[in-house]
């Protein structure tokens, strides 16, 4: 994974909350692409997409699905990882994807663990998915599961170091984060960039996809 740049570090800082994770440790900003591969330069291409709020169905988020969930835009460009995630899946070349992309900061407190997944074990509903780790100061756990459909014992744990990132068939398995906890006296915290690569046949974006997934769809 791409080192990131000491500018899209540091504007981890100041992401906002986010309003909807049921508490105050968690921090979000948030953008939609659409990406194609481009024959002449011979990588892939991001287009930014109009914002929109975020959109899942109850029926894969059972914690925060069913509602708009409205996040600031990115500020930074995260294209190197997303760029590296679509070569480590090897996407089809010859599909346009969709990409939900998530600038993510989870905070431990000495008092208070930092709860990665609230909803639990779970898949999302995409493609694919990658989870790369940005940064991770002052924290233990945060260890990445991977299980089989419908819960179980993960058959695959990695704790995940700055510059590391894991891909996965969101369909085909499901998957969690342990939590994290501050390992002194000050707040530590994990940052990370998630995308979601969904074929644009099956894109997560737009007026039709978020009446669908609303009505539970």
């Amino acid at each position: 994974m791409p080192i990131p740049d000491p500018q899209v570090l540091a504007d981890y800082a100041s992401l906002p909350l986010d309003p909807y994770a049921g508490g105050k440790q968690r921090h979000r900003r948030f953008a939609q692409y659409r990406m194609v591969f481009d024959r002449a330069c011979d990588d892939w291409s991001l287009e930014l997409l109009p914002h929109r709020p975020f959109v899942q169905s109850s029926r894969v988020n059972g914690f925060a699905g069913g509602v708009r969930r409205h996040f600031d835009p990115l500020r930074v460009s995260l294209a190197p990882q997303i760029v590296a995630g679509a070569r480590a899946l090897r996407l089809d070349r010859d599909e346009v994807w969709q990409l939900n992309v998530h600038q993510n900061r989870l905070i431990a407190r000495p008092d208070e663990p930092g709860v990665a997944v609230p909803e639990g074990p779970h898949r999302d509903g995409h493609d694919f998915s990658m989870i790369a780790v940005m940064d991770r100061r002052n924290v233990t756990g945060g260890r990445n599961q991977l299980m089989p459909t419908g819960g179980g014992e993960p058959f695959f744990e990695v704790t995940l170091e700055p510059c590391q990132a894991l891909v996965f068939d969101d369909g085909a398995l499901w998957h969690h984060a342990t939590d994290i906890a501050a390992t002194g006296p000050e707040p530590g915290h994990r940052d990370l960039c998630v995308v979601a690569y969904n074929r644009w046949c099956n894109r997560e974006y737009g007026e039709e996809y978020e009446r669908l997934a609303l009505a539970g769809g």
